[in-house]
């Protein structure tokens, strides 16, 4: 029998994809999420797990493994107030010039 995370895992592991999500409906999605008071709280609490503000380095000796998670951790907090705070701009259309 396949435990809670073995379920949860082949879930995750079947999710569509979202390669047709544009960047300005990401961004849009993250702002409603995020723009209440209760999204601004979970943001914050994300972001404090990230570490942002602080060393990776976390003990000595040096741990590689702990600093990699760290920094994997950072980052994905880095993107995350990317989304939400970025707006994504619009590329300008090619324009073509008239030859005269």
């Amino acid at each position: 029998m396949a435990s809670e995370f073995e379920v949860l895992a082949d879930l995750l592991a079947n999710l569509p994809s979202r390669e047709g999500y544009p960047p300005i409906e990401r961004y849009r999605d993250f702002r409603k999420v995020f723009g209440t008071a209760e999204g601004k709280r979970a943001l914050d609490e994300i972001v404090s797990w990230g570490r942002i503000l602080r060393s990776p380095v976390l003990g000595k000796p040096i741990d590689p493994y702990a600093m990699a998670v760290a920094f994997g951790e950072r980052n994905m907090a880095l993107k995350l107030i990317a989304a939400v705070y970025t707006e994504p701009v619009d590329k300008p259309e090619k324009q073509s010039r008239k030859k005269s």
